[in-house]
């Protein structure tokens, strides 16, 4: 059966194996960290939150005009698309949590028309999102200095996070092709989750 399937960004180590004369490799691939930061409605979210979910990152901030609103308008196409879908979920976590409040977000989200129960905007510890910047979605590297460039920027890559924590694509938010291309993408992880599982 041919199908298609998703892959796996971000290789950590790849370990080798001889079995029967033939090398067999496998690779471990990083995961986005546990985070404990606040929603939009003041309360506490983790990655525990997330357990068992499908999910869409990205990374902005309400004072952001051009591009945040144009990732934000492509997520509320996402949201839609997915209404029915309560194993699939949008997380947009704020890249100056020092300026956005829980009150800040939730204004924010009401202008996307963002469903509390779907859409997540996450404030906190500047620290915490520096680390999901550096060591889940590997946009820059470790040292602080070039993490606090990458803070600054507008970020406008939309991540596609599986169940297992993994990053599994990586898309243009502001770009609506690229998005069509991350909503045909999460159906096609869906069905791997499916077949998996027998269904």
């Amino acid at each position: 059966m041919n199908r298609f399937s998703l892959r796996t960004y971000f290789p950590a180590t790849v370990d080798s194996t001889m079995v029967e004369g033939q090398w067999r490799y496998d690779t471990t691939y990083y995961r986005v960290p546990d985070f404990q930061l606040t929603s939009q409605s003041g309360a506490s979210f983790s990655q525990k939150d997330l357990e068992g979910k499908i999910y869409v990152a990205n990374f902005f901030s309400t004072s952001c005009q051009g591009p945040c609103k144009q990732m934000s308008t492509q997520l509320s196409r996402v949201q839609d698309a997915f209404r029915l879908r309560p194993d699939v979920r949008i997380v947009s976590y704020s890249q100056k949590p020092e300026e956005d409040s829980p009150a800040d977000l939730k204004e924010y989200a009401s202008s996307f028309k963002a469903n509390p129960e779907k859409w997540i905007f996450l404030t906190g510890q500047e620290e915490q999102i520096k680390a999901l910047v550096r060591n889940g979605f590997r946009l820059t590297s470790s040292q602080d200095s070039a993490a606090k460039n990458v803070m600054e920027e507008p970020i406008t890559k939309f991540f596609l996070v599986d169940k297992e924590k993994h990053v599994r694509g990586i898309y243009d938010g502001t770009d609506a092709a690229d998005v069509d291309r991350l909503i045909t993408e999460i159906n096609v992880l869906l069905s791997e989750y499916n077949l998996e599982n027998g269904k």
